[in-house]
């Protein structure tokens, strides 16, 4: 069962108790689902781990960090950022004009099936969303799963580009400041900026005194490609 919801290169690289605890949290949102909606459903394109599923392990070129699913059954599918028709969302209208600015591709849809598909793990910080519990009581329910998804991909010890969105995306513990320099030594390099929503204006405003740049005038998906063109890899086509 576990297998068929990560996909079988991510059930291999687990341990039994992790193996458990993957399985334990869903069982614990599928006995919730009989009181409450909770956001993404499970279904072929769509589903709590579909990030996971769609984007295997042994693949993973690039790590996109989000927040939590999107708060409707239309959009919300289980892959950061993306929703599989209709009108874009602004930060992910955001995201495309920046991604036209880098690289000249103009998207119109807003599902990211092509990126995963490429090795970019959309991977939201909290899995579920549910109008019932907070985003703080989700993303602490979710933590363990998370912080072993992130592990699991720094320990391959292979090459692997990070980008992170905003205050909360920068404060992921592994993300540190201090790591960056180890990391390099192994191929990982960490790329930050705000958060591209319109919100606060925060696509445009640095955070942590400065030292991290606004999204509208960081080149994010330019620097991927140009990290992976030096590590030998083949570049993400931005293109949806």
């Amino acid at each position: 069962m576990l297998k068929d919801l990560i996909g079988e290169s991510w059930y291999n690289v687990l341990s039994e108790k992790e193996k458990n605890l993957f399985y334990e949290k869903f069982s614990v949102i599928e006995e919730k689902r009989k009181f409450q909606e909770i956001l993404p459903y499970e279904a072929e394109n769509s589903g709590i781990y579909h990030a996971l599923n769609i984007t295997p392990f042994d693949n993973v070129k690039v790590l996109i960090m989000g927040q939590d699913p999107y708060p409707n059954k239309e959009d919300a599918h289980g892959l950061a950022f993306s929703k599989l028709s209709g009108k874009i969302p602004a930060s992910l209208k955001n995201i495309f004009e920046k991604i036209k600015e880098d690289t000249g591709v103009n998207n119109v849809s807003g599902n990211l099936t092509p990126w995963a598909k490429q090795g970019v793990l959309l991977l939201n910080r909290a899995l579920s969303f549910s109008k019932e519990e907070s985003l703080a009581v989700r993303n602490k329910f979710w933590l363990p799963v998370i912080d072993i998804i992130i592990n699991k991909l720094i320990e391959r010890q292979k090459p692997l580009i990070i980008i992170l969105w905003g205050n909360p995306a920068n404060d992921i513990e592994q993300f540190s400041f201090e790591k960056e320099d180890e990391y390099k030594k192994h191929g990982i390099y960490i790329l930050r900026s705000s958060h591209p929503s319109n919100m606060g204006n925060a696509k445009n405003t640095p955070i942590k005194d400065g030292k991290i740049g606004a999204f509208s005038t960081t080149p994010n998906f330019r620097k991927t490609n140009e990290i992976l063109k030096s590590l030998g890899e083949k570049e993400i086509n931005w293109n949806t």
